[in-house]
């Protein structure tokens, strides 16, 4: 028997001042457990709006803390090479700045909670011996990037409209996007190097459908040739997991009607927690989505 769920919106209301930090907060650095990627930097737990924590091993090296999975901005000590200890921490924002500090780490388990709500970032570094493991470490990027000709950005960075992952880890990544005729690939962060894109150069889209995609990390190339007589907007799902791509006309579930017009950042409990990245699959129960834009409470029955 198959199973269904509906989600059920009773009210919208904007509760944005209830969440004026950033959702999420990464680890990253070779201290960490997956080094220097971005795509796969360590996710904090969210405790509550601008409380984040972490507990895990780390080993000898360096690490910083970034607010998305992109360079900046980034949170560092006062001083390059610091060691890891309590303190306040400043905060890097343009890349010409000089303060791209990093933390001196000594291989061992932590306790890491850092605190954005006062007048200076502040970390709190304890011995993480005993305690379980506290935050998330994905296989997959939290959200990839459509890019090329074939979308309304073209070929810029700032302008690629990101598509979340569907839930932490699933590999899945669903978005409303307006498509054109054009070259298309989707970007596993918001800068080159690293994509999802078709298994031969050229592959072509012409409407709805399922496409073959592959990872694009060792440097090959391949886009997809969309041809459309005029703008068409698709719900689009790039499955990493089967590595399939999909474009669908077909109506959004309700999730994707609240949030169509906004970057999901994540879903929180009515205490601030972070609960989930993205409202699918959770159980009954009143949450808070934050968005870039806005933020709205969502009834789930």
């Amino acid at each position: 028997m198959k199973k269904v769920f509906s989600f059920l919106v009773i009210s919208l209301v904007s509760i944005s001042a209830l969440m004026a930090h950033p959702g999420r907060l990464y680890l990253i650095g070779d201290a960490t457990p997956n080094g220097w990627s971005l795509d796969e930097a360590a996710l904090m737990l969210t405790e509550s709006d601008g409380i984040y924590e972490w507990v895990g091993d780390l080993n000898t090296g360096e690490l910083k803390f970034l607010e998305t999975p992109d360079w900046m901005p980034s949170y560092g000590p006062a001083t390059d090479g610091e060691s890891l200890a309590s303190g306040t921490m400043t905060k890097r924002t343009e890349e010409l700045s000089t303060n791209d500090n990093k933390y001196a780490v000594t291989a061992g388990r932590y306790s890491l909670r850092i605190d954005l709500t006062g007048a200076d970032p502040q970390i709190t570094v304890a011995d993480g011996t005993g305690l379980p493991d506290k935050g998330f470490s994905s296989h997959y990027p939290v959200a990839i990037y459509p890019i090329g000709p074939a979308t309304n950005a073209g070929w810029s960075l700032d302008d690629a409209v990101e598509i979340p992952e569907t839930a932490f880890n699933s590999g899945i990544y669903k978005a409303q996007v307006a498509l054109h005729s054009g070259d298309l690939k989707f970007l596993k962060q918001r800068n080159w190097g690293k994509n999802f894109g078709a298994t031969v150069a050229n592959d072509p889209i012409t409407g709805e459908g399922e496409f073959n995609i592959m990872t694009t990390d060792d440097g090959n190339d391949n886009k997809f040739a969309v041809t459309l007589g005029q703008e068409t907007t698709y719900y689009v799902t790039v499955n990493a997991v089967t590595n399939k791509l999909t474009l669908s006309l077909n109506e959004p579930t309700a999730i994707e009607r609240v949030m169509k017009s906004d970057v999901m950042e994540g879903v929180y409990d009515l205490q601030g927690r972070l609960v989930a990245l993205s409202p699918i699959g959770l159980p009954a129960g009143l949450y808070i989505i934050k968005g870039t834009q806005q933020t709205q409470k969502l009834v789930i029955k």
